[in-house]
């Protein structure tokens, strides 16, 4: 994204300021049409589906028998004490093991994270979201160090805290209490991820700033893949429920006999997992197809709800420039009012328009310098009516805001009684300030009626 900047100069004799606000356009996205939504969305949502079936075989294989034998009786439908939760926990205990606060447990923790972070990498990778979005070419060895620091002591946490939770499952009876427990489950999660994340940053393994919340959430930071594999239990849980709840409902409809869920209640189980995780990721893709302007509803959202730097990222990913100016306009209402400064000196003398537009948002943002420039055009008539008393507001606003130019424009139209009446003294001043500000130009100009006015003076002296 190029920027330019926007430079004044004053002339007192017309009473008008020149400018040259000239400067390179922004250059359009290039990035090609994404395929069609199957084509695109498929190989990630098998590869998740994958993870679940190979993580429930892999938790039956180490489950004792008569666990086994007691889940299956109770996907039959077989009168039982058996929960889902309870189900669960044994799965979640048969692969992390049934002593939390122990190295084993902590060593089967870390090669789970280990093994989360490369499969999503692998399915970011998949969906062409490492090219298209981060435009870094992340290695997996890159990726699995950034883990090592981020995400293994971060999932062990969110592991006990997770295991804590679902241990007290079995004693809710509500399913509105354990859906709670479940989303609470989910954000205590993403808090304790993005506190690690936060940290690394600051440590001394890390060079640069951190990426904004919504960056890491829109895959626009190296860090959205250590963020995301923390989720893939959670995944995995409420796979597991789904899929229950689909069995129950097959054998309440006495279809259970086309399972054999007594015999093979694992492998059964496995299956369904995989399917609802399957038909899971592809619902969750529906609102990721970009539109007719390459965006993608929940990058339009992100940008809605956190405007700021994130809109940017979303801004390079768009094929028209209406939404790219759209997108640059809520970063500026976000805090980066500088973007929109730059955008319009870039581009005023095609679009004067937008570029008003754009140093308005600029302006109450408080940027002064955009102020100073919507000023400027009010006080020319560029892409507007002359309106000399919005222009005198602006410019008082860009002065009092810390701009140069604001002050030395104010300054012209008290001179000139332009809009007001002719005031030498409040034109000095003005100047007087621009140029203590650093805009020499006007030092001279100061100097001149600052002399008029003190020979004014002494003539009037008897």
């Amino acid at each position: 994204m190029t920027r330019a900047g926007a430079a004044f100069r004053l002339s007192r004799a017309d009473g008008i300021i020149a400018t040259d606000l000239s400067g390179p356009v922004m250059l359009e996205s290039d990035y090609e049409s994404i395929k069609a939504f199957l084509d695109t969305n498929w190989g990630w949502a098998a590869g998740l589906a994958g993870a679940m079936v190979v993580l429930t075989v892999a938790a039956g294989s180490l489950l004792h028998p008569d666990r086994k034998v007691a889940i299956g009786l109770w996907l039959a439908g077989a009168e039982s004490e058996e929960t889902w939760s309870k189900s669960f926990v044994s799965l979640f205990d048969a692969v992390f093991g049934e002593r939390h606060l122990s190295f084993t447990c902590f060593l089967r923790s870390t090669i789970a994270s280990l093994i989360a972070v490369a499969a999503i990498w692998l399915m970011m990778g998949e969906a062409g979201a490492l090219e298209v979005r981060l435009e870094a070419g992340l290695s997996l060895g890159a990726v699995l160090v950034i883990a090592l620091g981020v995400n293994v002591l971060a999932d062990y946490v969110s592991l006990l805290e997770t295991r804590w939770l679902l241990g007290q499952m079995h004693r809710l009876r509500s399913f509105w209490a354990q859906l709670g427990v479940l989303v609470g489950d989910f954000l205590v999660s993403a808090a304790i991820i993005w506190a690690a994340i936060w940290l690394y940053v600051a440590s001394p393994l890390h060079e640069g700033e951190i990426d904004s919340f919504a960056e890491i959430l829109g895959i626009f930071s190296i860090f959205s893949v250590a963020f995301y594999s923390t989720f893939l239990t959670s995944v995995w849980t409420w796979a597991y429920i789904l899929s229950t709840w689909v069995m129950r409902v097959f054998t309440r409809l006495e279809l259970g006999s086309l399972l054999d869920v007594e015999g093979k209640p694992v492998r059964i189980l496995s299956l369904a997992v995989g399917l609802v995780t399957f038909l899971a990721a592809l619902a969750a893709s529906l609102p990721m197809q970009r539109d007719a302007d390459g965006l993608t509803l929940v990058d339009r959202t992100l940008c809605t709800v956190f405007k700021g730097p994130v809109c940017l990222d979303v801004a390079g990913l768009t094929e028209t420039e209406q939404a790219e100016l759209d997108l640059i306009l809520l970063a500026c209402e976000g805090g980066l009012t500088e973007e929109c400064v730059s955008r319009g000196a870039a581009g005023w003398e095609i679009r004067p328009a937008e570029a008003a537009r754009l140093f308005r948002v600029a302006c109450d943002g408080g940027n002064a310098r955009g102020c100073t420039i919507l000023g400027f055009l009010h006080h020319q008539g560029l892409g507007m009516a002359v309106d000399l008393a919005a222009a005198a507001r602006l410019y008082r606003q860009g002065c009092d805001g810390g701009s140069a130019l604001g002050c030395s424009g104010l300054g012209v139209l008290h001179e000139k009684g332009l809009g007001m009446g002719a005031d030498l003294a409040a034109a000095a001043r003005l100047y007087r300030q621009g140029c203590e500000m650093g805009h020499e130009d006007v030092c001279g100009w100061a100097e001149d009626l600052e002399r008029l006015e003190a020979g004014g003076a002494a003539a009037g002296t008897p």
